[in-house]
């Protein structure tokens, strides 16, 4: 049964393109990580990306990149839970299924950020859900742009105690001030012993070029980010530990797009990022 995704934005939709990514994923035997749940967002969502083919060359250019990025994520998530924290924030969480998929430790609290459409969109999907879940979540529908810091708050986020934080997908959506206020506001939040878990990577012209093929507003999207990841960590007083995006992906077995692995046809280096809060 489709469900109403007629109020989510061109930066909302986009959760859409990592879904089919990791539906992907979740179908081959030497899979990575389970999501059992992302076909769901995608059938509840009909043809929101538009025609198949044309987010073929999308598909290929970022796959690698979804499905390393999700495992090293989950492995951090789950070391900052066995470390003790109670508390995890994905912020800008689009259609991210770790509050269900991921099993928590007894009383862990997952804060799952995002604007309100594709939060209630998320929510109604996973009305169905038969699983007994192992954290607890609260949904946060929050504009990044606003006071957000604020709605967590309201939902019984504390800021005096360690907290796992995830910024999956989001920094190349930002400008440099933009990353510094976001970066600032998670700072003002977090107490020590906090960790902190993002991607990042230089936009270059497959990307451009991929994107284009499913919407030119969409490719209007990319910004520049943090350019200099670890001195903007420092910089708000995280201790950073960043890796290139080919070494850890070299780990699991897999080779990214040559847009994002070393080497005469690169287009930019390409981060998976953790730091730690002293």
């Amino acid at each position: 049964m489709e469900r109403d995704v007629t109020g989510i934005d061109a930066i909302g939709r986009t959760a859409f393109a990592v879904a089919t990514l990791r539906a992907a994923e979740h179908r081959i035997p030497e899979g990575l990580f389970t999501d059992p749940y992302a076909e769901r967002f995608l059938r509840a969502a009909g043809d929101v990306l538009g025609p198949r083919h044309r987010a073929q060359a999308f598909v290929t250019l970022m796959r690698t990149q979804a499905v390393v990025r999700t495992r090293f994520f989950d492995d951090h998530l789950r070391a900052a839970a066995e470390r003790g924290c109670r508390q995890v924030v994905l912020v800008a969480s689009g259609m991210d299924s770790r509050p269900w998929r991921l099993e928590w430790p007894a009383g862990t609290t997952v804060f799952d950020v995002d604007q309100e459409p594709v939060l209630r969109f998320k929510s109604a999907v996973m009305e169905d859900h038969a699983g007994l879940d192992t954290a607890t979540r609260r949904a946060v529908p929050a504009d990044l742009r606003e006071d957000w810091a604020a709605r967590l708050r309201s939902e019984g986020f504390r800021d005096d105690l360690p907290t796992a934080w995830l910024i999956e997908g989001l920094l190349y959506s930002l400008d440099e001030q933009a990353s510094d206020r976001l970066l600032a506001t998670v700072s003002g939040l977090s107490s020590p012993g906090s960790t902190l878990a993002f991607d990042h990577f230089e936009v270059g012209p497959s990307l451009r070029a991929a994107t284009d093929r499913i919407s030119p507003g969409l490719t209007r999207l990319w910004q520049t980010g943090p350019t200099d990841p670890a001195a903007w960590l420092h910089r708000h007083g995280w201790q950073p530990d960043l890796h290139e995006l080919a070494d850890v992906a070299a780990r699991f077995g897999r080779t990214p797009h040559p847009a994002y692995n070393p080497g005469p046809q690169t287009e930019g280096r390409s981060w998976l990022a953790a730091a730690t809060l002293a």
